[in-house]
Parts: C-alpha cells; sequence; structure tokens
C-alpha cells in the first residue's frame, strides 16, 4: 500500500482552508496532480460538495492511498460530537466507502 499526503493538491488550491504543511511533500505528490489532470481521480473538492452533510466537521488529515488497485481518500475528521472518525471515499467514483470511529 502506497500513501501520499495531499500537500500540493491543497497548494493548488482544492482546499484553502486548510493549512499547508511542508513536512507533508513527498514525492509521489507529482502522482497525484497527474492523476488529477488526467482525470482518473477527482478533485477533493467535488468531493466535499457531494458528500456535504456527512463531512461536516473539522478535517485533521487527508491522504490519497492505493489498495489494491483503488485509489482511496482517507479523512479523518473531528465532528461536533468530539469523535474522530476515519473516513474513507472512492477517489475515482466518489463512492463512501466506510466510516469507523479512529482508535
Amino acid at each position: 500500500m502506497k500513501i501520499w499526503f495531499l500537500s500540493l493538491i491543497l497548494a493548488a488550491g482544492t482546499i484553502n482552508s486548510l493549512p499547508l504543511y511542508a513536512d507533508h511533500y513527498n514525492d509521489q505528490s507529482d502522482q497525484v496532480l497527474q492523476w488529477l489532470e488526467e482525470g482518473k481521480v477527482l478533485p477533493f473538492e467535488s468531493l466535499m460538495k457531494r458528500h456535504k452533510k456527512r463531512l461536516e466537521g473539522r478535517l485533521l488529515d487527508l491522504e490519497i492511498e492505493e489498495e489494491g488497485g483503488r485509489i482511496i481518500y482517507e479523512l479523518e475528521i473531528l465532528r461536533a460530537d468530539s469523535i474522530v472518525y476515519e473516513i474513507k471515499i472512492d477517489a475515482e467514483n466518489g463512492e463512501w466507502l466506510t466510516e469507523e470511529i479512529d482508535d
């Protein structure tokens, strides 16, 4: 499994409200940008709009990973109930895959 942090996606303005942390950059960020340009993954902004109600809260972490040939956005969100949830969304089609309490 490979994991890429989305610092370049954030820097490109996809999510303007999130801080950009330089330590999240790695060599694979270019791959994520390429997937976006090729239309292989949906921009995270479009998934935020699509799942707006379910993604309410404070976004703590956002990663993109490849699992078994599938590209997945993995999020950690702190909701109003003060619980952190780990959510996985298919990056190619926007399908909501899983939601669980983060340990």
